[in-house]
């Protein structure tokens, strides 16, 4: 270590030398002479010179004493701490300079209740509370709460499904308190990093809900933090954590806390949290309300670096770029999602057939399987694998094969530069195919026009990619096999709206496969073709 010595100007050095002669033994032993204030020096003041000396030291070792006795208090790996308990001793780990509070909420959000909270923030997860403290036990500056609700107690489930009553039952509420300093629990662990806490439960384990419920959502509150989030999670599923790892560790450089699992005295303690994630709308976000404009295009961006994707754009066609004459335009590529049961392709073998004659290279897969095979006009499937199309359960993508499958169908599907799926999860696989691609939703009979475009119609655009949409006439249904043409199911769908989501999830989604008239599906793959050019 270099010790930094204070210098001293040649005046000063005299000085101290003058006044170790008449400090010396020898002028000691002389008379004493009379003095005078010229003859004594500036610097003959011993008790001056100690006083300056002290001064500097200060100076130079204060910032190294600090941490010393930080570790002393604290204690340190291999500097155990010399006092036996804090608390009792100088309570210099409990006690902390406590600003006023600023608590922000969002309750009239039709998709997400979220608070934000500044100041001393103190979470426990063993009784699903947290803690803001106000220094002089006054009302905290609280601002968002919706009608009636109390600005010293509310209620709050992090989830992003705040309107489906039959979801959000089973989602952990968290009690937020606005307390004086001495009701607060004492600390157990500090974080430096802000706090991000929400649900990990819900519709987690669907394809579709864990990017539009969680990731999305996700990306949106915390990105713009660039991994300095500490993340908070009840009802944590830990092989969804595993799954989507490229992903989470994208988003934060810290180990995400299973809030549940802490023991009953743990308390850990922030200076900013943020209760409940942000979600805009279905699959996409909204840049004006997102930090830092965050958009789906840097949402896209994001995945291609967490999964390290090699194209951004989709291929753009010989005929704009005004390629060689004689030579072969290039084919682009077209993924049909094959779904191994409700809402199939019955006559899949013809639509491959007619999407390679307008032009394309066709391969057909349900995505999330270890494979996808190459599909000639009159052959069969290719798909090999019973998982449905996206991965539409927990069990299906748990573990390391979840994770492995996801690592590989973001690679397959950045290879394609169009997609051709019936209305179902298969479709979020758009969200790693390039730029300029085109998406191409299939919905099936059930008056599902506008349910199909919010959630996949919406986002291609969001994400620069073109967007084409066919509905399926009666006679492309299945359900025409089923039922007569005069039965509502046909005729007014809307009725069975309005009595039960479970109804149309029965019957819409769930009897329904399709049989597409090629002769109405052509001029669509056409379009889709000349959109690439």
């Amino acid at each position: 270590m270099v010790v930094k010595l204070p210098i001293l100007s040649v005046e000063r050095w005299s000085g101290w030398r003058r006044c170790s002669r008449l400090a010396s033994p020898e002028t000691m032993k002389l008379p004493a002479a009379p003095r005078t204030k010229k003859a004594r020096g500036a610097f003959c003041n011993l008790p001056l010179l100690l006083l300056i000396g002290a001064i500097q030291f200060l100076v130079i070792y204060s910032p190294a004493i600090d941490r010393y006795m930080v570790m002393i208090t604290n204690g340190k790996p291999g500097f155990p701490s010399l006092l036996l308990d804090g608390r009792r001793g100088f309570k210099l780990v409990e006690e902390e300079f406590i600003p006023e509070p600023r608590v922000s909420c969002d309750f009239a959000d039709l998709r997400s209740d979220v608070c934000e909270l500044e100041g001393a923030i103190r979470i426990r997860g063993s009784t699903s509370e947290v803690f803001v403290v106000s220094p002089s036990g006054a009302a905290a500056n609280v601002t968002g709460l919706g009608p009636g609700m109390n600005a010293t107690s509310w209620k709050i489930q992090p989830y992003t499904r705040k309107g489906e009553a039959r979801v959000m039952r089973g989602i952990t509420e968290l009690t937020v308190r606005v307390v004086a300093a001495g009701e607060a629990p004492p600390c157990t662990v500090r974080h430096d990093a802000p706090a991000v806490v929400y649900s990990n439960g819900g519709y987690c384990g669907n394809y579709y809900h864990d990017f539009n419920d969680n990731i999305i959502p996700l990306f949106v509150t915390s990105r713009h933090l660039a991994g300095e989030v500490q993340l908070l999670v009840t009802q944590k599923q830990r092989w969804w954590f595993h799954k989507y790892r490229e992903i989470v560790d994208g988003i934060t450089n810290y180990h995400a806390v299973d809030l549940d699992a802490d023991a009953a005295g743990e308390v850990r303690c922030f200076r900013r949290a943020t209760v409940g994630l942000r979600s805009h709308k279905d699959l996409s976000i909204d840049p004006r309300r997102a930090p830092r404009n965050l958009s789906m295009v840097d949402f896209k961006r994001f995945l291609m670096w967490r999964y390290a994707l090699p194209r951004e754009h989709a291929i753009r066609t010989e005929e704009e770029e005004g390629g060689e004459v004689g030579s072969t335009p290039a084919r682009p590529r077209m993924l049909i999602i094959a779904r191994r049961s409700r809402r199939r392709f019955v006559n899949l073998p013809e639509i491959v057939a007619l999407a390679e004659e307008v032009g394309f290279d066709v391969t057909t897969s349900d995505v999330m399987s270890s494979s996808a095979a190459k599909t000639k006009a009159g052959g069969g499937s290719g798909s090999s694998s019973s998982t449905p199309a996206g991965g539409a359960t927990a069990a299906a993508g748990a573990g390391d094969e979840g994770h492995a499958r996801m690592a590989d169908a973001s690679k397959l599907v950045n290879s394609f530069d169009a997609m051709v799926a019936v209305h179902g999860s298969g479709l979020t696989n758009l969200v790693f195919l390039p730029m300029n691609a085109v998406v191409v939703q299939v919905v099936p009979l059930g008056r599902m026009e506008e349910l199909a475009m919010d959630e996949y119609g919406v986002p291609p655009r969001d994400m620069n990619m073109r967007y084409l949409q066919y509905n399926i006439t009666a006679e492309e249904s299945t359900l025409s096999e089923m039922y007569p043409r005069a039965h509502p199911v046909f005729l007014d769908p809307m009725p069975i709206h309005q009595q039960s989501w479970s109804l149309v999830k029965d019957i819409y989604l769930g009897k329904q496969d399709v049989r597409l008239d090629l002769r109405r599906f052509r001029p669509v793959l056409e379009k889709a073709i000349r959109l690439l050019r």
